[in-house]
């Protein structure tokens, strides 16, 4: 188990209220827990290790201790971390938010990975327009690798498949028609990263279970959309 022993900043962005901590394995994490909200942190926990599997550049995910003795003279970590387990990001430096005109120096396989991604876990929370948006996409001012962020809004029951067309921060790099090679591509990344499931799901801590309303009821819910990637109607809707 991995264990938080020293809290050392609340982080700049992030309406979750995100704490760098240094853990007992030598590295920096950033945690989320309370104020996040558990289905926050099982949606974090879910789709950032999901998009691992299929790919994406998204930090280790991991499942941190955060012992009350480190709460114990600070309100705010009290109520907007608490005693228990946490969801951390492993702590990428040297960060900075992509813009729009950065975005084709990326990788387009990158950037349609992450559209088709976002897209089959219903992430309204990806968007950049010429005007304005919140692509919660970032990269390393030293080497300008794409680091892929936050899932906790995944699972939006208004998504909208017309508004990601026209807002995903990727939409202008996926191609008009999608070819049998490349939907066939894309099911087998989906098909093997769905085999982490039942791992993933065994190790949701017990007091976020008990933090949500019908736990088992929520992750059937996920489950179901998650494989809708087998119907011809979830390729059909991304053409």
């Amino acid at each position: 188990m991995i264990c938080i022993v020293e809290i050392l900043h609340q982080m700049q962005q992030g309406a979750t209220a995100p704490y760098l901590c240094l853990a007992d394995n030598g590295r920096k994490y950033v945690i989320k827990r309370q104020r996040a909200g558990f289905e926050g942190c099982i949606k974090e926990w879910l789709f950032g290790n999901l998009g691992q599997n299929i790919g994406l550049p998204i930090p280790s995910c991991e499942l941190v201790y955060v012992d009350g003795s480190l709460l114990e003279y600070n309100d705010d970590y009290q109520f907007e971390i608490g005693e228990g387990m946490a969801f951390g990001s492993e702590h990428i430096s040297d960060l900075q938010e992509v813009n729009y005109q950065q975005l084709q120096v990326f990788s387009k396989n990158i950037l349609q990975d992450l559209y088709v991604f976002d897209y089959w876990i219903r992430n309204a929370d990806r968007n950049l327009t010429e005007l304005s948006g919140n692509p919660n996409l970032f990269y390393q001012q030293s080497n300008l690798d794409v680091i892929v962020l936050d899932h906790n809004l995944a699972f939006d029951k208004e998504f909208l498949i017309e508004n990601h067309h026209k807002l995903h921060v990727s939409s202008q790099f996926w191609p008009a028609q999608i070819d049998y090679e490349l939907q066939q591509s894309y099911e087998e990344r989906i098909k093997r990263a769905l085999t982490s499931w039942d791992d993933l799901i065994e190790d949701i801590p017990d007091d976020w279970k008990e933090g949500v309303d019908n736990f088992d009821g929520l992750i059937d819910e996920i489950k179901l959309i998650l494989n809708e990637y087998q119907n011809k109607q979830f390729w059909e809707e991304l053409k």
